[in-house]
């Protein structure tokens, strides 16, 4: 089970990494819980999105808000029904052209070889004050 939800996980960043959208959104189950934590109100990509539509709005909220300058998952690691993945990325801020830069962690939760839930902690603060700016 480790092995293939850590392979499953591994596709998706290289879905991510080509730009394949629609490779992510078929990797998901159908009510699949999806965000980073914090606020949407401090930032568009923070919160809470339920199903395949919210994970979707979400990809087109990181075209709408972010140029990517840097991302790199430097681990992963499987246990039971979930996959941790640690890394770093650089931004720039659409609306301000400020640069932001963090560490992340992203928690995916896998049930029969789906995504049923991923969850990403990063530095919010960081990433919402470069969006106020």
């Amino acid at each position: 089970m480790n092995d293939a939800n850590l392979a499953t996980i591994q596709g998706l960043y290289a879905n991510f990494g080509a730009g394949d959208v629609p490779g992510i959104l078929s990797m998901l189950d159908p009510d699949v819980s999806w965000g980073y934590v914090g606020s949407a109100s401090d930032y568009p990509l923070f919160g809470p999105r339920r199903g395949v539509d919210g994970a979707r709005s979400f990809f087109e909220d990181i075209a709408a808000n972010e140029e990517i300058t840097a991302f790199e998952p430097r681990s992963f690691h499987a246990s039971g029904d979930k996959v941790f993945v640690e890394g770093h990325a650089g931004y720039r801020i659409k609306r301000t052209g400020k640069p932001a830069a963090s560490d992340w962690l992203h928690v995916f939760t896998l049930k029969d070889g789906k995504i049923t839930a991923f969850k990403g902690f990063l530095d919010t603060a960081n990433i919402a004050g470069a969006y106020r700016s």
